[in-house]
């Protein structure tokens, strides 16, 4: 603290300013990155469930028509979408028993991709390094799924069933990006409109609060070392503290020079 008060009070008034601005600025940059980044996390997540709509639309569609043979074409023409990785297509225990295991690809891999074949509830959550979006969603057995019938060909299994699930993931590497690049260019701007305000207070403080106080340090001095002109009368600036402190200088003056 005492080397605060050993500071000229221009450097005091500029640097607490400048301090002031540095958290303002910080807090609004953090404050409107994470908004831009929860927002595109948002819209990940709208769109991993557009994802699972056209790619199960599409599936049941080649499987009416006969054309389910071009389904690994058609998943990685999906996956050819920008951030769009591991596109894979489970198959459920209902189905498994009615046509079959499937290929190792429609199996689950993990505990994640089991508890939604077994529970019927979808996982959507980031990755620990927030740079993926995984989303594992259930397929169910209904009279109106997509606009068809899936009783139809899975009549085996009671409505409501799990008949399997679409398992994706979206990454997330180009919204951090652009999010640690706006985050850079709002804290330039910021900057540059930060440096002409620090530069303002910089002229009024030394205009109007350090050289009236220069003026009167003087004048004391030379009183305290008995050369002064005691006549001398010093310029009052205004009504306020520093006009009081001037007329109370004054006034000492009187006294000593009676």
């Amino acid at each position: 603290m005492q080397r605060i008060n050993d500071l000229p009070i221009w450097v005091r008034l500029v640097g607490a300013m400048w301090l002031i601005l540095v958290l303002a600025w910080g807090g609004m940059t953090f404050w409107t990155v994470q908004e831009q980044r929860q927002t595109a996390v948002r819209q990940a997540e709208s769109f991993s469930e557009t994802l699972h709509e056209i790619t199960m639309a599409g599936l049941t569609t080649m499987m009416i028509t006969g054309t389910i043979n071009r389904r690994a074409e058609f998943l990685d023409q999906i996956i050819e979408l920008q951030n769009v990785h591991d596109l894979r297509v489970l198959r459920g225990d209902n189905v498994s028993r009615q046509y079959g295991p499937g290929g190792e690809h429609e199996r689950p891999r993990d505990a994640i991709e089991r508890n939604v074949l077994e529970t019927g509830e979808p996982y959507i959550a980031l990755s620990e390094d927030r740079s993926t979006l995984r989303a594992v969603m259930p397929v169910k057995n209904s009279r109106q799924y997509l606009g068809k019938n899936c009783t139809l060909c899975h009549a085996v299994a009671p409505e409501g069933a799990v008949l399997g699930g679409v398992s994706l993931q979206i990454s997330l590497e180009d919204v951090n990006t652009a999010s640690r690049r706006f985050g850079f260019n709002f804290l330039a701007v910021a900057t540059l409109i930060s440096l002409p305000v620090l530069l303002f207070l910089f002229l009024f403080t030394r205009r109007f609060v350090t050289n009236p106080l220069h003026e009167m340090t003087r004048g004391l001095q030379g009183i305290a070392q008995g050369d002064g002109d005691l006549s001398h009368r010093l310029p009052i600036h205004g009504k306020g503290e520093i006009g009081q402190a001037a007329r109370a200088l004054h006034a000492m003056m009187d006294n000593f020079r009676d």
